[in-house]
């Protein structure tokens, strides 16, 4: 269970930990996604060692998405999560740790 509103209190006393992202893209050759290499430098000029998330943050939104109909399946779900912590860890790229 996370603390309530925990991340609108903290972003409001410390407005500059949220900062915008450059997100590189898949490319798609002939229907097959080719993979970023996310060894190379990350494209937001910032290298992190760690990463460490909240998955209630990650879980409900995946879960109950506001912009497309919710999946009907557990498997849906999973597939859901596992796709949103792929897209985080191509942004971030952490050197070290995941957890």
């Amino acid at each position: 269970m996370g603390v309530p509103a925990f991340f609108r209190w903290l972003s409001m006393r410390y407005p500059k930990i949220v900062a915008g992202c450059v997100e590189e893209l898949q490319i798609d050759v002939d229907g097959t996604e080719i993979p970023i290499d996310a060894t190379a430098p990350n494209p937001n000029g910032v290298e992190f060692d760690n990463l460490y998330l909240d998955m209630n943050g990650i879980i409900h939104p995946c879960t109950h998405p506001e912009d497309r109909p919710a999946p009907t399946t557990e498997r849906e779900m999973f597939d859901e999560v596992e796709r949103y912590v792929d897209r985080i860890m191509r942004i971030v790229r952490p050197r070290k740790v995941l957890f």
